[in-house]
């Protein structure tokens, strides 16, 4: 893809502040990235003139994600049916114990 990103940093409330990254992004830009080109991250549907420099989530994240809810509900799943079987061969072993006592 060819897509062109710029990077502004977030505002704070101090008018210094800003002042200050500005300039440190300036300068930073200036030095390491110059016209080099970069990795830059963005929604081309929802939103596509907003842009990330690093990504604050991978893979491993979304996979943590949707890997711990799906465990605990497999072992609670797994739990339930254990505990349908104990009941249902306590029954049957009730059933033939009275059986050899008749």
């Amino acid at each position: 893809m060819c897509w062109q990103c710029s990077y502004i940093p977030p505002c704070a409330r101090d008018d210094q502040e800003n002042s200050e990254n500005v300039t440190y992004k300036q300068k930073y830009w200036k030095e390491k990235v110059g016209s080099q080109p970069f990795t830059c991250y963005f929604n081309q549907h929802l939103r596509p003139d907003d842009v990330m420099l690093k990504r604050t989530h991978d893979e491993t994240v979304l996979l943590h994600c949707f890997l711990w809810p799906l465990v605990t509900f497999l072992v609670g799943v797994l739990i339930v049916l254990l505990t349908a079987c104990a009941r249902s061969l306590a029954a049957r072993a009730e059933v033939i114990k009275k059986k050899k006592h008749s």
